[in-house]
């Protein structure tokens, strides 16, 4: 397991018991310098006060996990129209609005994600629920047009 990955499963569990989901964690080393970099999500609302909680989780175990006392952290929020990049994140913005490109088409599906499963997304819409293959998705982003984000 690469070194990015290991953090990444030390810290998800940790940011998971006070409500916040570790989307994306990256770690480099240039010139002497460590940067990590987290994004993390909170389905209240992800703002200062949830980047600085997970600020405080992180960095103390970046520095034991590294043996390094300083590390360059960089914590962000995945923003209203993420590009969504795995199923894992599917399943993280359940509820959520989501528009959809589907591959060999050019015009865009709009929903909010009812489920996930490792081969299906279940979108729902006002004319009723819809399901699509995963691997016939060739884009997906958040949609906070649809309201409720």
């Amino acid at each position: 397991m690469r070194e990015q990955e290991t953090i990444f499963a030390d810290i998800e569990p940790l940011l998971k018991s006070v409500g916040l989901e570790l989307i994306e964690f990256g770690l480099s080393r240039r010139h002497g310098a460590i940067e990590a970099r987290a994004m993390v999500y909170a389905p209240s609302g992800t703002g200062t006060n949830e980047c600085a909680k997970a600020y405080r989780l992180i960095y103390p175990r970046l520095q034991v996990i590294l043996g390094v006392e300083d590390v360059y952290l960089e914590v962000s929020s995945p923003g209203i129209d993420r590009l969504i990049r795995s199923t894992r994140e599917y399943g993280i913005f359940v509820g959520k609005g989501l528009r959809v490109l589907l591959v060999n088409e050019s015009e865009w599906i709009f929903g909010r994600i009812e489920s996930v499963s490792e081969k299906t997304l279940v979108l729902s819409r006002p004319e009723g629920s819809i399901s699509i293959e995963l691997d016939a998705v060739a884009k997906a982003r958040l949609d906070s047009t649809q309201g409720g984000d």
